[in-house]
């Protein structure tokens, strides 16, 4: 198909993909329109081009999935051997009982498991696992846990799916964990166990959590899609001694390749018949990756965590009143004294080659520059802090916002 070089990625995009985006998280609105990159064509270590050629350092991370890298060479070779070999088979494959074994290894509360491709998809697995091995129906939900039924009617604007909330409620209702409403028929509570929050509070409600859980005879689900191999000990359960039931992970698993696990003991994982089934679950080029990000990860995440936390308290120290990373090293959220401050220094960071979200991540190469981004961090601060800094694009919105697109 021949295009007009007048005619933009953008007005091509908004033509031929529905909402005129794959991922909502990932539309020009979401950052600083007419300032942020819209369309990229390459990506290595912890840069990404954009079309016009322009480099820019990221801190968004492909929303996470990059943890080493970009383009890793070892993870690409990996890719490659397995791609020479030919990816799904009319059989299971050798590489999925080496994969299997392999998270068994580097998780061993994890005894069974099943692969998907994607965060939302383990997390509907989980709770389908549940209702199967509970025999109910009610789910407690808290955080986001993907586009599927039972999460997306609890989060705006729901459209599209069934308004009842005979099904999944959110997290209130458990009283402060005291509640009993609905109690003898809930099958599972899935919880992001940390967003940004891992203080001993948060440590000690979950606790608390898991035991209420019991109580009910419901299942603990932790969605690790995010923390999973961002956390010491390669997961936020490791790091804080609480097994939930069944866990989730995805996002850096495979270090941007298409992949995400649901597991837990084997009574949970294969105790009940449920159907959980895809074609793509045998994709052999995603968990030859995965088995190669694993052990890669489990050498570097002590130092990288180290490096992150560092870095960020550093970064804290610069303007905290106005601008702070907030969260764990390797992830969080950009918080602003307000919406325009916010604004600003993403604005000024992007006209100076460096991306931030409302969430960032850190992925290895970053270390290689962290004195850097300090450096621009300073500058731009203190235009801010000096009225130099005008808003020159459109405030970002968030991701769940609908609006018509131009």
């Amino acid at each position: 198909m021949n295009h007009d070089n007048a005619v933009t990625y953008r007005q091509r995009q908004n033509k031929y993909i529905a909402q005129g985006a794959l991922t909502n998280s990932k539309r020009p609105e979401c950052f600083v329109r007419g300032i942020y990159p819209e369309h990229i064509t390459r990506a290595k270590g912890a840069h990404v081009w954009d079309d016009k050629g322009k480099r820019y350092l990221d801190f968004i991370c492909a929303l996470g999935t990059n943890l080493l890298g970009y383009a890793k060479k070892e993870i690409n070779d990996a890719v490659k051997e397995a791609l020479d070999k030919g990816n799904l088979y009319s059989f299971a494959s050798t590489v999925e009982v080496e994969f299997a074994e392999a998270i068994a290894n580097y998780f061993p509360f994890v005894e069974q498991i099943k692969v998907l491709k994607s965060g939302s998809d383990g997390c509907s697995a989980a709770v389908r696992i549940a209702r199967a091995h509970t025999k109910r129906d009610f789910i407690v939900s808290d955080g986001y846990h993907g586009w599927h039924d039972d999460f997306v009617r609890l989060t705006p604007p729901a459209l599209g799916v069934p308004s009842s909330e005979t099904h999944s409620a959110s997290l209130a209702i458990l009283e402060d964990l005291a509640g009993s409403w609905q109690g003898k028929n809930i099958a599972a509570v899935i919880v992001e166990p940390v967003i940004t929050d891992y203080s001993e509070a948060r440590v000690t409600f979950l606790k608390a959590l898991k035991r209420r859980c019991e109580e009910l005879g419901a299942l603990l689900i932790f969605d690790e899609t995010i923390t999973a191999l961002r956390f010491p000990g390669m997961s936020f359960s490791h790091w804080s001694g609480i097994t939930p039931d069944l866990i989730v992970f995805g996002k850096a698993l495979a270090n941007g390749l298409p992949i995400s696990v649901v597991g837990g003991k084997r009574s949970v994982m294969s105790g009940s018949e449920y159907f959980v089934s895809t074609t793509y679950a045998g994709d052999t080029l995603a968990m030859a990756a995965a088995l190669k990000v694993m052990p890669m990860v489990k050498e570097a995440l002590p130092q990288m965590w180290e490096t992150a936390s560092l870095f960020q308290d550093d970064f804290n120290k610069i303007a905290p009143t106005l601008i702070r990373l907030d969260g764990y090293p390797t992830r969080g959220v950009l918080w602003g004294k307000d919406e325009i401050t916010k604004a600003l220094f993403m604005q000024e960071m992007a006209k100076a080659n460096t991306l931030f979200g409302s969430s960032w991540f850190w992925c290895e190469p970053h270390a290689y520059e962290r004195d850097l981004v300090l450096s621009l961090a300073k500058i731009v601060l203190g235009k801010i802090i000096m009225g130099e800094a005008k808003l020159e694009g459109d405030l970002p919105r968030k991701p769940f916002a609908q609006k018509q697109r131009s």
